[in-house]
């Protein structure tokens, strides 16, 4: 049968909430599925906004992201940006009751359509921050994993750009002194952590490549 077209079931843009950046309690999480899709949805209390492209004055939040097995996925970014604030036996379910931040990158570009060679381009949610949050994996500090994050697919330039502008990079002050030196980049290139190919963007070594 075919489905009919509805009017039911709108969203008020392709954001589905003008929340950008906040930092919220992690209450309650869920999957849901949907026509196409499975998402995850996070409820948040104690909302504090730290930038919304309107009054947003509820102090709760849901937030729906879709779930997938792809670290270049919406999930695959926010579960690596969350997994670097948890110890190696955390998981999500953990982070209930725990404030976090939450931060929505506009515009990212997730690879190319394989048909129209176009940018796949979306808004994935990050986390910039975990309220008792530990060393994270193997000890790497969330900055250090973050910016280790950035760095792959981008030329130092563009790594620069981007790492100056994230909120999690900015808190570390050591480690933004270590970006300008380029000590940074090149401890990861020596200890065989990234290669530079020759036309100066950086990825994993095959060896590491999940």
């Amino acid at each position: 049968m075919v489905e009919q077209p509805s009017v039911r079931g709108l969203i008020d843009s392709e954001f589905q909430t003008p929340l950008r950046k906040f930092t919220g309690i992690l209450d309650s999480f869920y999957r849901e599925e949907r026509q196409y899709s499975t998402v995850v949805v996070l409820n948040f209390k104690g909302l504090e906004v730290i930038r919304s492209t309107e009054p947003y004055i509820l102090p709760i939040a849901q937030i729906s992201i879709k779930e997938s097995k792809k670290k270049k996925s919406s999930w695959g970014i926010f579960g690596e940006s969350l997994a670097a604030f948890l110890a190696e036996e955390e998981d999500l379910k953990d982070c209930v009751g725990r404030r976090m931040g939450m931060e929505m990158e506009e515009g990212h570009i997730f690879g190319k359509d394989r048909d129209t060679k176009e940018d796949l381009i979306g808004n994935p949610w990050r986390v910039y921050y975990v309220a008792g949050a530990k060393a994270g994996i193997a000890g790497v500090q969330p900055a250090v994993a973050r910016a280790r994050e950035l760095l792959i697919g981008k030329t130092r330039a563009e790594f620069n750009k981007a790492a100056y502008a994230d909120p999690l990079i900015k808190s570390d002050v050591a480690l933004q002194r270590a970006i300008t030196d380029r000590s940074f980049i090149t401890s990861l290139l020596q200890t065989g952590q990234v290669i530079e190919d020759a036309n100066g963007v950086f990825s994993l070594p095959p060896s590491k490549v999940s």
